[in-house]
This record gives structure tokens, sequence and C-alpha cells, in this order.
């Protein structure tokens, strides 16, 4: 495939095939993932790959009984968006159990160009806030580094889902894998998983927005 066929076939996949991955293929598709740019070359990114399917199990198990938890509050005042937010999770977040890998991805605080600065003039709270949240490179850097690692799994003839479904639950599938792994590793925090595998055929997509919905060109 060229690259405009990769980029084309990329889609969010949710159902896979039976079948463990090489572990040279998942090393060269996080070492392609390694070469995306980053703010002030920070490589802000760190990759927990999971095979073991009772590890991944666990991992499930964790979000699950957070979602739980979530929805019990949520009963208290509307049941039925209680129950919503139930299906959410098996729909959206849980069907990573059936992938042959789990990717869990970390990654660290990121103070921007700028911020220090304004920091030492006294500048506003409003306005470190800003940089921090709404234009930190942090976040744009680790999605470089997510994206290019979708794409070289598609060039490898596999299939990736994106996922922060499962961010809620961030604190407890660390805890998990400190407890399990022993991983552990300083400043850093959990941002996304990645599932991966073989893709079943004939998956639908959203349709994407068209050119000049996206495009202001100025001559």
């Amino acid at each position: 495939m060229n690259f405009q066929e990769v980029v084309e076939k990329r889609q969010s996949i949710r159902k896979f095939k039976e079948g463990q991955i090489p572990k040279e293929h998942i090393e060269e598709i996080v070492r392609t993932a390694g070469l995306a740019p980053s703010g002030k070359n920070v490589q802000n990114w760190h990759f927990v790959v999971i095979q073991k399917d009772e590890l991944k199990q666990k991992v499930g198990q964790a979000v699950f009984e957070k979602n739980e938890t979530i929805c019990l509050e949520i009963d208290k005042l509307d049941k039925a968006r209680g129950d919503m937010f139930r299906k959410f999770v098996q729909n959206f977040t849980l069907f990573f159990l059936k992938a042959p890998v789990i990717v869990v991805v970390f990654t660290t605080e990121y103070k921007p160009s700028g911020y220090y600065e304004y920091k030492f003039i006294n500048a506003d709270q409003a306005i470190l806030d800003d940089l921090v949240k709404h234009k930190n490179p942090g976040m744009q850097s680790l999605g470089a580094a997510l994206q290019t690692f979708t794409l070289k799994a598609i060039d490898l003839g596999y299939g990736s889902c994106w996922i922060t479904s499962a961010n809620y639950a961030s604190k407890e599938i660390e805890a998990l894998l400190k407890k399990e792994i022993g991983f552990e590793k300083d400043g850093y925090f959990m941002s996304a998983m990645l599932a991966l595998g073989v893709p079943e055929d004939n998956q639908r997509s959203p349709n994407k927005k068209p050119l000049d919905q996206i495009l202001t060109y100025v001559e």
C-alpha cells in the first residue's frame, strides 16, 4: 500500500480475528510511533503492551467496576441514563477484551512555551490554565504518536482502535498494572488505550466531513 491507501483504509476497528501478533511486528509499530514529532522533542509517551488474556480481563474488570460505581450514582437520579452508560461501556470500551493485543498508553505533564514566562511575570491564572488545558502541545504530541501507531499497524496488515472511553478508570488501571506487573513510571499517567489485531471484514465507519467544511483557503 502507498501512503494514501494506508490513510484511507484507517478506521476504528472493534472486531478482530483470532490469532496472535508477532512480537517483532508490535515492536516495529511502537518504534514507528516513537518517530512522531513532539513539542521540544520531549517524546512524552510510553506504551505498555498486553497480550496475556488474564491481564486483559483484569483491565476490563477494572473498567467495568468503575463504570458500575458511576452508574449506581446515576441510577439515583435517572435509572435510564445509568443503563445507557452501562450499555456504552459494553459497546464502545470492553470490546478490547476480544482484541489479541491491548496497549495502555502513558504520557506525562507538559508545560508549553510561555507558561513559565507568564508565571514569572505573575500573569492571571486564567491565562496559565488556558495554555495547559486548551492549547497544550503535550496532548498534540501524544496524538501524533497514536496516529502514527494506527497507520503503521495498517501498513503491516492490522487494525486498531484508539480508545479514550476508559480514561475515567485510569487510576484503577494504573494501580492494577503496578500490582500485577510492577509497572510504574515516575511522572507518567494513563491517557489512552489501543486495541490491536487483524480486523474482521466489512466493518462500517462514519462518514468524514467534506473538504469545504474543514478548509479555509486564502489566496
